[in-house]
């Protein structure tokens, strides 16, 4: 079980008193090998996946605990309500839900203009965030591989959340680093998915020009309790090593990379992965990034086991700033089945042909898009450094 660094009864909640909370240490929430969990989460047969009725691991209680107090305490900018959610008609299974809070109260995109665009320490970033947003941090155990350079994850609140539990998970914020995938966010997106055992707990990465509106490394973390079609689709294998995967049966087919859980495969993902990333913000291509529980590659069924983790990247066309006109704006969820439309007619007019539209506008040219994908299949062959 993981513990507390230090103390078997830290607290991740804040002190009563505001004034204290800027003095209050950071709590570490500290995880080894055994607390990564890849076989055995599951969506249950006969009820929905909410909070409540599943277990809760140590990961879960501390990030749900954190977050409720913060909602208690009034740091969001509106509280969270049980949002009105319904699974469209069609063979693709979206999920939409209304959330119009966040569509009037999330703060404003920053101008962004270019995928390798420098982070700017005048805009908004998360060294500006009031001390009471921060959770807890991430602390890594040495039993785990790559924890020789230990980096500072800190899991902080996503002020304007989609869902529940939506977090942020922030590298080192003090180095300024720009909203470019690393290995060390990485692995803590994927670890993060590990440590729940709620199989609706997903990670995601969206790049500058992939509607990112922080450009501050950061990823997302959100409870949704139900599936989404990205965890069972099928694919074919691209490469002779079976590494990377286009994943088929959705309207933006995304390159699947897969692992079954901790260890040195997962380590070999992370370079693959990112190695993809980089090719395509050296090349000025936005792209959206997906981790989830999932069923291994190949060709799987609505009943096929979650039998480790799924990461799906996209490849997309660039879009600088924010469609209001749009029942929602195409992104790391959106491409992944999870639709959050912004009004009331919205959302009771939306159809899966609508839907499908919408994503597919933000697709590649296809010579574009075939160009990426060969680059991608030579980049898996080569030899990690």
């Amino acid at each position: 079980m993981a513990l507390p660094h230090d103390s078997n009864e830290t607290s991740y909640l804040l002190p009563p008193n505001s004034e204290d909370w800027d003095r209050q240490a950071i709590p570490d929430f500290v995880y080894g090998q055994k607390d990564l969990m890849a076989e055995g989460i599951q969506w249950p047969r006969n009820a929905p996946g909410v909070l409540e009725a599943l277990p809760q691991s140590p990961f879960d209680a501390a990030l749900c605990s954190a977050w409720k107090q913060r909602v208690e305490l009034g740091l969001f900018r509106y509280r969270l309500r049980e949002l009105q959610t319904q699974i469209l008609p069609g063979v693709v299974g979206f999920v939409a839900q209304l959330n119009v809070e966040r569509g009037v109260q999330r703060r404003r995109p920053q101008t962004i203009k270019s995928v390798r665009q420098a982070f700017d320490p005048e805009q908004f970033n998360f060294n500006k965030i009031q001390p009471g947003e921060v959770l807890f941090r991430l602390h890594r155990k040495p039993d785990l591989p790559g924890t020789l350079l230990q980096e500072d994850i800190l899991v902080v609140i996503n002020v304007s959340p989609l869902e529940w539990g939506h977090v942020l998970l922030v590298p080192e914020p003090a180095r300024g680093l720009p909203q470019r995938l690393l290995p060390g966010a990485l692995r803590a997106g994927i670890e993060a998915v590990l440590l729940s055992l709620h199989p609706g707990f997903r990670v995601g990465f969206n790049s500058l020009g992939g509607l990112a509106s922080v450009n501050h490394l950061h990823l997302h973390g959100y409870y949704l309790a139900h599936r989404l079609p990205v965890e069972q689709a099928p694919s074919e294998p691209l490469d002779p090593g079976g590494h990377l995967h286009l994943l088929q049966g959705l309207p933006a087919p995304g390159f699947l990379f897969y692992t079954r859980g901790p260890g040195l495969d997962l380590e070999s993902l992370i370079c693959r992965v990112c190695r993809a990333t980089d090719y395509l913000t050296d090349h000025e291509i936005a792209h959206n990034l997906f981790v989830t529980r999932g069923a291994p590659p190949g060709k799987t069924s609505p009943s096929s086991a979650l039998t480790g983790v799924r990461v799906i990247l996209w490849a997309r066309k660039s879009c600088f700033g924010i469609k209001d006109g749009e029942a929602f704006n195409v992104a790391l969820c959106e491409l992944a089945g999870h639709l959050p439309v912004k009004t009331s007619q919205d959302f009771s007019s939306l159809t899966e042909a609508a839907a499908v539209a919408l994503i597919q506008d933000c697709r590649l040219p296809p010579s574009q898009a075939e160009e990426v994908q060969a680059a991608l299949v030579a980049l898996m062959s080569q030899k990690e450094q």
